[in-house]
């Protein structure tokens, strides 16, 4: 396991992002929340070049990743159609295990954020159906 891997699970974390060798944003809350309140809080700009740690990564997660122009990505799980995003956008990741999709936490159906970005590639259109999503719970 890498080392930004074993820190995230050391403090309980699901997302850890680094700004150089600094931590600029952590958070223990899980699914896609972590990645839109970092958006919010610190701006895409702030985000661009910096290195994500996340707990797990989907399909969803990695557009959103790629909306946020980071420099690389390291994950405890990413699913295939993760990966393949990530990979088609140059990014570098790493991880610890891969899936061939991300389920919800009851494990059976398929993540509802998933299913959302099904289809779309454009990491822009995510980010927004993502946040509206999102806004409705």
């Amino acid at each position: 396991m890498d080392r930004y891997l074993e820190l995230l699970e050391k403090r309980g974390l699901s997302l850890l992002i680094y700004g150089g060798e600094e931590v600029i944003f952590s958070s223990a809350s899980m699914g896609m929340k972590p990645l839109l309140e970092a958006i919010e809080a610190l701006g895409v700009e702030s985000l661009r070049g910096t290195i994500v740690v996340d707990k797990v990564v989907g399909r969803a997660a990695a557009l959103l990743i790629v909306y946020m122009d980071v420099a690389e990505v390291h994950a405890g799980v990413v699913s295939k159609t993760a990966a393949e995003v990530l990979l088609s956008h140059g990014l570098k990741y790493y991880f610890g295990r891969e899936v061939e999709s991300i389920k919800s936490q009851d494990g059976v159906i398929a993540c509802p954020f998933e299913r959302l970005v099904q289809g779309i590639s454009d990491p822009e259109e995510a980010y927004k159906r993502i946040r509206a999503k999102m806004s409705e719970f």
